[in-house]
């Protein structure tokens, strides 16, 4: 009989885990971009940030995934670190509707009734939906089914569990019972990495008379603070984004946890009051459901409270890459779970490349209005750790939007590597011969495309003028040295390493504004040019 009830346990814990990742990815893929844009447009205020963090939880099912892609667009620069958080604190609230649906729905039907038909129907819009995101739909709603069925083997395997798991010895225990209850919550929902999994054995083991209410209350809060397991998981070797929203989500979840320990009394008899009444293990699961709400809100409440002192303090403690580091500030593993956010970290870790590009350039005409450089250039690690994670973008299904938006990022990367080129042979020459070979006016005409402010505010036409200016001052200086040379006040030589310098910064002129047409294409378009049209292709 053990044998049977392990097996039929197993066989249930893997259609739950099965059913929750195929719905998770199928409305994942179904959303496509559009998740983008609808966390960009609901997150400009705290409200409306954890009410989006709760719609999409509550949709997908999975506030683990919606942690990691929030990681994933803090990251990439779509969204900042206030919005993040508040969209991290309103999954927790979302991610209730799981431990809603097993109490209401799971745990009181024949779960045939409603998983066998989800299933058939889900797969026939596989097979003949008649477009992609009606496939994927559907694996959404065979997913939903196999949760169900997940279930009623779990709620079956469990009646004889508490036949031969002596689990009430736990409950009874006190103090020390409760712990050990948070504990194995914890370790239960970090080993199966999904809290919505962990909620649905604990409630499925409560109506089967295996638990006490106290010790599923403390199974409950410990699967709640076992879901940052997740999120710390996610940001190991990530850049210093993900590591703040991560300390956030833990920080969060653990002082709320211990707020809830304290008053477990008083809010498990309001769970209880709520849900019907102390009227035996009827009403335990729907109890449970309830207790898990009111843990949820109460972090959402502190959270209203303490949040902004929070965040200030994950600041402090996790500092952000200085601009001429070689470590990446944008790009990790976090930003490919979705295409869109990849490429934005992509364009992010780029433009952040550019300006230090930009600063040594500065330093190289006039190192007396610019700090000292380094003495390395860290600009080549990051291009090829850009390289790497362009790589790994590029082998992900990609639409005509975005692909065309990441071979240009890929063309400027290139542009990048080629200007870093040219300015390490420019940091060759003496400051003497830079000197001489720069007049005043083609001096002053490089600097106003080498400050990053400036540059981002020209149009597309002004730039184009202003590289224009750039090549009739070459010309200009070119002839001057060529006369020189005639009167015999120039030897040859010199003047032709003074044009070779000049002819550098033309050639560095030219990768600038080939690679502001990517980085800033937005005043291409205001210009009346296409901002996807790099200059690479005229």
């Amino acid at each position: 009989m053990a044998w049977m009830t392990l097996t039929l346990s197993l066989g249930g814990l893997g259609l739950l885990l099965l059913g929750m990742a195929m719905m998770t990815d199928g409305l994942k893929a179904a959303a496509g971009n559009s998740l983008q844009g609808f966390l960009e447009r609901s997150t400009r205020t705290r409200l409306r940030a954890a009410l989006a963090g709760f719609g999409i939880t509550a949709l997908v099912q999975s506030s683990s995934a919606v942690i990691v892609a929030t990681l994933g667009f803090t990251n990439a620069g779509m969204l900042r670190l206030k919005q993040a958080a508040w969209v991290v604190f309103g999954s927790n609230v979302g991610t209730t509707m799981t431990a809603w649906i097993v109490a209401l729905i799971g745990l009181r039907i024949k779960v045939e009734v409603v998983a066998l038909p989800l299933i058939g129907v889900g797969m026939l819009l596989k097979l003949f939906g008649d477009n992609r995101r009606m496939a994927h739909i559907g694996i959404a709603l065979a997913g939903f089914g196999l949760l169900f069925l997940g279930l009623g083997m779990l709620r079956d395997a469990f009646i004889d569990v508490a036949d031969w798991i002596p689990i009430e010895r736990l409950g009874a225990s006190g103090v020390l019972g409760i712990v050990l209850g948070v504990v194995f919550g914890a370790l239960l929902t970090a080993l199966i990495q999904s809290s919505s999994a962990a909620l649905a054995i604990v409630l499925t083991a409560s109506v089967t008379g295996v638990l006490t209410p106290l010790l599923g209350a403390s199974l409950v809060i410990g699967a709640n603070i076992g879901t940052t397991a997740t999120s710390l998981l996610a940001s190991i070797g990530a850049t210093a984004n993900a590591r703040r929203l991560a300390l956030v989500h833990v920080t969060e979840k653990m002082f709320t946890g211990v707020i809830a320990l304290i008053l477990l009394g008083p809010l498990w008899w309001v769970s209880e009051q709520l849900s019907g009444g102390a009227d035996g293990r009827t009403n335990i699961s729907t109890g449970l459901a309830l207790f898990h709400t009111l843990f949820n809100l109460l972090g959402l409440a502190l959270m209203w409270l303490l949040a902004d002192r929070l965040l200030r303090l994950v600041e402090r403690w996790v500092k952000q890459p200085e601009l001429s580091s070689e470590r990446l500030r944008y790009l990790d593993d976090t930003v490919l779970a979705l295409p869109a956010m990849g490429v934005n970290a992509m364009h992010s870790e780029i433009k952040r490349v550019f300006k230090q590009l930009l600063s040594r350039g500065r330093i190289i005409i006039d190192p007396d209005r610019e700090p000292a450089p380094e003495e390395t250039l860290h600009t080549g690690v990051l291009l090829t750790a850009i390289a790497d994670y362009g790589n790994r973008i590029g082998a992900q299904h990609l639409n005509n939007g975005l692909s065309e938006q990441f071979l240009n990022l890929n063309w400027a990367r290139e542009e990048c590597m080629q200007l870093r080129d040219l300015f390490l042979e420019l940091a060759e020459f003496p400051q003497a011969d830079i000197n001489a070979a720069l007049t005043p006016a083609l001096q002053e005409a490089l600097l106003g495309l080498m400050r990053s402010g400036e540059l981002k505010q020209l149009t597309l036409e002004e730039r184009r003028a202003q590289l224009q200016t750039v090549k009739r001052l070459r010309r200009q200086r070119r002839a001057e040295l060529l006369e020189q040379i005639g009167n015999g006040l120039l030897a040859a030589p010199e003047a032709t390493r003074r044009l070779h310098v000049v002819a550098l910064f033309e050639g560095a002129a030219k990768h600038i504004l080939h690679i502001a047409e990517v980085i800033y294409p937005q005043l291409a378009a205001d210009a009346g040019e296409s901002a996807d049209a790099p200059v690479a292709a005229t």
